[in-house]
């Protein structure tokens, strides 16, 4: 929250004089910036998964479910977990037809 306050008036006061008044270290100030700008090896990891899924989902004609889904990625040679891949189906709000 104090971030958010320095980032959207940084243009106004100084960075060094927000942080000493709102108590934060300016070091804490630069880290939190540069962790926001860069993806995290997990969200990478996630976002390929994402799309490895949606290629093979719709490849399926949107029948095959995490069980078989997972097993035809395994054939391609991609070795995703059955969680991996149900969990891809459920962030991305894709269910197989009935």
């Amino acid at each position: 929250m104090k971030y958010v306050f320095i980032e959207k008036h940084q243009a106004e006061f100084s960075i060094k004089a927000m942080c000493r008044v709102l108590r934060v270290a300016r070091s804490g100030w630069y880290t939190w910036c540069q962790r926001r700008t860069r993806i995290s090896t997990r969200q990478q990891f996630r976002q390929h998964c994402d799309s490895v899924v949606l290629a093979a989902f719709t490849r399926s004609k949107q029948r095959y479910g995490a069980p078989r889904l997972t097993d035809e990625l395994r054939a391609q040679g991609y070795p995703f977990n059955v969680k991996t891949v149900a969990a891809s189906l459920r962030r991305q709000g894709l269910r197989a037809k009935a």
